[in-house]
């Protein structure tokens, strides 16, 4: 039987392969993050027709004559490393990987099985849990403000009992600023100041002050006369609420209170008021100067919360909403304005990425040539998240038809090499007749 006949059906069934793989490729030219396949072929074993001899005192060398027996398929790789395009959704659950890593995805946390994703379409389940939003596998991580660490990693739910609700946290601080004219004629019956503030329950109260003048011109009294909820109701309270305050005759700048030149006060309440503080107030930024023009009127008020802004303290509150970052921290906005880390994606990156094997569902799983996962905070390798966008499939439909056009020209091909072996041995056969 001639050799020509085999060669050419090995022919045909690498080339059909081949479209195989091509038609695999186009049919997922639009499936979020799909990574496209090429086809190596390779020549296989050689019959040896005559064997290379060395050369001698009066003849030279000569090769040695092979005949190929057709080819294979050596490899059918997956273009990993190519990055599809950003496409956008507007949907703050579509995530996009920006870099080498992939989302770690579980079917069943029981089983402790792993598998690996670039598409990042995901939503939240009944219970609350992220996971994937075509066949709700759990997408893995770290819960609440840690970090990922390469540790054993958890199926993030991040709508439960927990984060539903914020409790508030009090106020801690507050200051007083502006200025106090010592001929405002309001001093002398006492200059009303107030400052809101959250208590421990998370919930408003309003501390009432009055400010007085005293005998001498750059001393004035600060004394606490009033708490009350936002409903109105007035609570009873005890401890040290006085303050003499005491500024420069010069400069007017302030000096001391009750004898501390640091500038803070601490109020500490006790009795039905004790659900404030401890509040440390800070006079600093108060002064003693005389109204120009006539005009004589204090302009001094009270703030809660540094100078800077911080320690105001937050009321109770529910979420409201759901943000990604870029390292893939999750953070919970709530009613009252806090915004919490409660969660962070974990990613997984592999010595070999071309080594995992495709087990469907945009899924990979790690293999003995893949190596095992690495897993780690994404910006380990400077790589981020998008939200808000998918990756698109990497398929080059340009370089697939250019294939196709190949490959159907070398399938065709070794199909004439059989039919025109098949013609030679009809003659062959004729000799006899």
């Amino acid at each position: 039987m001639m050799r020509s006949l085999w060669s050419g059906v090995a022919g045909l069934k690498t080339h059909q392969l081949e479209m195989d793989v091509i038609g695999n490729n186009i049919a997922n030219v639009n499936t979020t993050a799909y990574k496209s396949q090429a086809t190596g072929f390779q020549d296989v074993l050689y019959q040896t027709v005559k064997n290379g001899t060395g050369a001698g005192n009066n003849m030279g060398a000569t090769n040695i004559s092979q005949v190929g027996l057709g080819s294979k398929v050596g490899s059918i790789y997956t273009n990993i490393a190519k990055s599809g395009s950003m496409q956008t959704t507007g949907n703050a659950f579509d995530l996009m990987i920006t870099g080498d890593s992939f989302f770690i995805i579980t079917p069943d946390v029981s089983s402790g099985i792993m598998n690996f994703s670039r598409d990042g379409s995901f939503t939240i389940d009944a219970e609350g849990n992220l996971v994937t939003q075509n066949n709700g596998y759990y997408v893995m991580g770290v819960l609440g403000d840690t970090q990922v660490n390469g540790a054993a990693q958890a199926p993030l739910s991040l709508i439960n009992e927990q984060t539903k609700h914020r409790d508030g946290t009090a106020t801690s601080e507050a200051y007083f600023k502006g200025n106090i004219d010592s001929y405002d004629t309001a001093l002398k019956e006492g200059k009303a100041l107030r400052i809101e503030v959250f208590g421990t329950d998370g919930e408003t109260y309003t501390l009432k002050f009055n400010l007085t003048s005293t005998d001498e011109d750059n001393v004035f009294n600060l004394a606490l006369s009033n708490v009350q909820n936002k409903d109105g109701k007035i609570f009873k309270f005890e401890g040290d609420t006085s303050y003499n305050l005491v500024y420069d005759k010069h400069s007017g700048d302030f000096q001391s209170a009750n004898g501390d030149t640091s500038g803070y006060v601490n109020l500490n309440l006790g009795g039905d008021a004790s659900v404030i503080g401890p509040l440390r107030m800070d006079l600093r930024y108060t002064s003693n100067y005389a109204g120009t023009m006539g005009s004589h009127s204090s302009s001094i008020y009270g703030y809660k919360g540094d100078v800077q802004g911080l320690n105001k303290g937050y009321a109770n509150g529910d979420m409201n909403g759901i943000s990604f970052s870029t390292d893939g921290s999750i953070h919970a906005s709530y009613s009252n304005g806090e915004t919490v880390k409660i969660a962070q994606i974990a990613v997984a990156e592999f010595n070999n990425a071309m080594g995992l094997e495709k087990v469907g569902d945009n899924l990979y799983a790690a293999s003995l040539n893949s190596g095992e996962p690495m897993i780690m905070d994404i910006t380990e390798d400077g790589g981020y998240m998008s939200s808000g966008v998918l990756e698109s499939s990497n398929v080059d439909l340009a370089k697939e038809f250019t294939d196709m056009i190949t490959t159907q020209r070398g399938f065709q091909a070794n199909s004439k090499i059989i039919t025109t072996s098949d013609e030679m041995l009809q003659i062959l056969r004729g000799l006899k007749s």
